[in-house]
């Protein structure tokens, strides 16, 4: 922020803090402009630094922790007191007293503010990221969970799924109960004015296969005066993604948060499906690494086992929420997990050990080994040591031990526990990269799968499910049937996917669920095909191309054209027309257009009737339903970026310029590859 906008921050570990924060800023909107009209809060992540005393932090640590607070101070000044192993347990103590403060003192407080003024609240990222506490236990006092995730994915930058891990975020919504994962989305410091649906659909591929349901787009920018030189204000010279009325392809954002509203949906609908619930252990920290194989191009990771998922738990989860049925770990709300996980427990409070015991006698599978010392300096009368006596006493290392109803795995790699339980991936396939995501619901069970980043998928995927199988499209709605061949409870499909493509393989029953409307090609014909190679382009005027028809023979980009040099640098919507041959054949047979490569909205029209908008890989639609034998008319309007006029202009006087933003391409830039490139083929 600019230093007119900065100040003092709220005491966020004293409830009077939240008080006065929400009654000098929004309670005041709320009561007075807003007339109550406001539905909801939402906090913003955590951008400050980090705070560690309040007036009554003494008492409130003596509350929490059951010893006094002064005489150890010295420790959090990087002081060993008495040993490293007691200073230790005296800051985990310390750390989750802060945890306990944040969580109910300002948190909890502000929830309780915002319901008394009718509104909901929504938490971005927070704990384990900037502060050091639990990065899921402040969630529960959100409706909905929010995390953030940015463009273009990149490693070890704020691209990153562990620069800016979904994951946390994610888990918390599914073991606090919450149904929707809201997601700052498309964020980025890389603003270029030449940003393409395409790459960010792979961006929200990413993030939806790492849990997010919800997108809210940073950011939309808001041009109330009128007359301006397009495109206008973006959000600041260098950040976000530009949302703006402006754009020349605003008349089509439809089609993408349509796109977005369909996968949204489905992955709202029913239950996550995950195996492992992994426990983050007692000792309050950051957010882990975020073990991931999802699609991201991160290297030098620990891979989580290929064809299962995981939900982190938490402390207050585990102890409040998490119980067992059916020999599964199961939410309040349902959701189950084959086994808990406990990777990091080398220290553990006595209370934690006695909640994992009670689950092991109900019937769960865990996977830990015992803890070597109490996660604090309070230890009454031995509890710790009895209680891990009681769990882990009888347990031998490297084996699957039953105990109660239930099973303990000691001193085993989740892997090798894995197969000890018989567990099999839901989900295998040779790329091992393939993003995806699995929901379940009475009669139904659907796999979200998306293309790597960065490349496409071609190959087969062996998923668990019975049923008929469809493929359902999230960019046109439309469904088809998948072949599929059956290996017990599992099923092999052939999978497609041009890079950043993605949907859902759903199995349902044939009753109670209702499939989208729509109609998509099985599989690509290919009896004969036409190949389009005459066009003639048109331009708008006052752009610089010339004012009427161009012929083009064979496609290329608007800046290798013989336009002039303004209208080499043309941004917008130009009008491509051409006329094709077809033979005759039978009424009902798949013909369809393949306009190759194209950037990047492509506005088709076939004799005149609309045959769809296109403006992601694969650029094909069928339209067998209009054309007829003989001669055909296609006209595709094309819609480009601002890029290359902002560059064009930017070399230019500002006198001479036909477009304004705060910033764009730098004087000089070369131009990019923009309009319909092809090649352009009927194939029937």
């Amino acid at each position: 922020a600019p230093p007119e906008a900065t100040g003092w921050e709220c005491d966020k570990l004293d409830p009077k803090g939240a008080e006065i924060q929400f009654s000098n800023y929004v309670g005041i909107l709320q009561d007075g402009p807003l007339r109550g009209r406001a539905a909801g809060m939402l906090m913003d992540s955590w951008e400050c630094r980090t705070q560690t005393w309040t007036w009554n932090l003494e008492d409130d640590f003596r509350e929490a922790a059951g010893y006094p607070l002064r005489n150890r101070l010295p420790a959090l000044m990087g002081y060993v007191l008495d040993s490293q192993e007691e200073t230790s347990r005296f800051l985990n103590d310390w750390r989750r007293t802060l945890n306990g403060l944040y969580c109910e003192n300002f948190f909890r407080r502000m929830t309780d503010l915002a319901r008394s003024k009718g509104m909901k609240v929504q938490y971005e990222t927070a704990g384990g990221d900037v502060v050091t506490m639990d990065p899921m236990e402040y969630y529960k006092y959100s409706d909905v969970p929010m995390c953030e995730f940015w463009q273009p994915v990149t490693e070890g930058s704020v691209g990153d799924l562990d620069y800016k891990p979904i994951k946390p975020t994610a888990s918390a919504a599914h073991v606090y109960g919450k149904p929707r994962v809201a997601a700052e989305s498309f964020t980025s410091f890389d603003l270029t004015w030449d940003e393409h649906w395409q790459m960010l659909r792979e961006v929200a591929n990413l993030a939806m296969g790492e849990g997010v349901t919800h997108n809210v787009f940073h950011t939309y920018t808001h041009n109330p005066q009128i007359g301006f030189l397009p495109p206008g204000t973006s959000f600041a010279n260098h950040i976000g993604t530009p949302f703006l009325r402006g754009q020349t392809w605003w008349r089509y954002m439809p089609f993408f948060t349509a796109f977005l509203a369909r996968q949204s949906y489905l992955l709202e609908r029913g239950k996550p499906v995950s195996d492992v619930l992994w426990y983050l252990g007692d000792e309050v920290g950051h957010r882990p690494y975020q073990h991931t194989g999802s699609g991201s191009r991160q290297s030098g990771k620990i891979r989580f086992p290929d064809g299962f998922k995981y939900d982190y738990c938490n402390p207050d989860a585990l102890l409040g929420r998490i119980g067992v049925k059916d020999g599964k770990v199961v939410t309040p709300e349902g959701i189950s997990y084959e086994l808990l996980w406990i990777p990091e427990n080398e220290r553990m409070l006595p209370e934690t050990v006695m909640k994992i015991r009670e689950l092991v006698l109900a019937g769960a599978r865990v996977v830990a080994s015992p803890p070597v010392s109490p996660a604090t300096l309070r230890d009454e009368d031995g509890r710790f040591t009895e209680a891990v006596n009681s769990l882990w006493g009888d347990a031998p290392e490297g084996r699957v031990t039953r105990i109660g109803k239930g099973y303990l795995a000691v001193g085993m790699s989740l892997n090798d526990a894995l197969k000890a339980f018989g567990l099999r991936p839901h989900l295998v396939c040779e790329d091992k990269d393939l993003i995806w995501f699995e929901r379940r619901a009475d009669g139904a069970r659907w796999y979200f799968v998306a293309a790597p980043v960065g490349k496409g998928f071609h190959g087969t995927v062996r998923v668990l499910g019975k049923g008929r199988a469809q493929w359902w499209n999230p960019v046109d709605g439309s469904v088809k049937s998948l072949r599929t061949r059956g290996i017990g409870r599992f099923r092999k499909i052939r999978l497609d996917l041009e890079m950043a493509e993605g949907g859902f393989i759903v199995f349902r029953k044939d009753a109670g669920i209702a499939a989208p409307a729509g109609k998509a090609f099985a599989s690509l014909p290919n009896s004969g095909s036409v190949e389009i190679t005459d066009w003639t382009v048109s331009f708008p005027e006052g752009w610089g191309a010339p004012t009427g028809p161009v012929a083009v023979k064979g496609l290329a980009p608007w800046k290798d054209l013989d336009l002039g040099e303004e209208g080499r640098a043309f941004s917008g919507t130009a009008a491509y027309s051409a006329t094709f041959e077809m033979p005759a054949w039978k009424d009902g047979k798949d013909v369809v257009l393949d306009l190759g490569n194209v950037d990047f909205i492509a506005d088709v029209k076939v004799n005149g009737e609309s045959a769809g908008v296109l403006w992601t890989a694969p650029y094909r639609i069928p339209v067998g339903n209009l054309v007829h034998g003989g001669t055909n008319t296609l006209t595709v309007d094309v819609t480009g970026t601002w890029y290359n006029r902002l560059a064009f202009d930017a070399g230019k006087e500002e006198a001479a310029r036909k477009t304004w933003t705060i910033k764009g391409p730098e004087p000089g830039s070369p131009l990019h590859d923009s309009g319909l490139l092809g090649p352009v083929r009927i194939l029937y």
